[in-house]
């Protein structure tokens, strides 16, 4: 990126943030060795025969649209025929402008053998396996792909997550 990029180019997005793990590290090494840790949780309801087997923070991702409107306007003014009288001539443009937003909203993920569970405040989810079309891991988030939606989450280990989903599924 060059000098005049940086003054007059699209403005660079912060950084994402960093997520923290609470996941016990015996657990990380049971889910490294193959094994899928069964973890106590007294937060969610677990429905019968069912076991949480990661639990970790997160950070839930949402592009939002941001749609305003900028205007620009030429013209001038000249005195009329008569006293006080004026005539204005211009014209003007309206121009739309769309805004890509990234919203973050933290919580905790759960991935049970039935179920992803993402608890939080606003735009929690609880979605089962048999409607999950894909997974997508990164070094530091993992993305759910359920019909045509899309949960990208920031986790402090996105391929220890999917390795969790892979052991489950097999």
């Amino acid at each position: 990126m060059g000098f005049f990029d940086a003054l007059f180019g699209q403005p660079t997005p912060p950084p994402l943030p960093t997520v923290t793990s609470v996941l016990p590290v015996a657990a990380v090494n049971e889910i490294e060795g193959g094994r899928l840790p069964i973890l106590n949780t007294d937060t969610i309801f677990l429905k019968k025969d069912e076991y949480c087997h990661y639990i970790d923070k997160a950070i839930l991702l949402k592009e939002k649209t941001k749609k305003h409107y900028k205007g620009k306007h030429v013209g001038y003014s000249v005195p009329g025929l008569f006293k006080g009288d004026r005539i204005h001539v211009g014209g003007g443009t309206v121009d739309p402008v769309e805004e890509i937003i990234t919203e973050q909203f933290k919580g905790i993920l759960y991935i049970t053998n039935k179920r992803i569970i993402f608890v939080a405040k606003q735009n929690g989810f609880d979605k089962m396996y048999r409607y999950l079309s894909a997974v997508i891991p990164y070094s530091n988030a993992i993305e759910f792909q359920y019909g045509s939606t899309v949960y990208c989450l920031l986790v402090p280990d996105g391929s220890l997550a999917n390795d969790v989903i892979k052991l489950i599924n097999t």
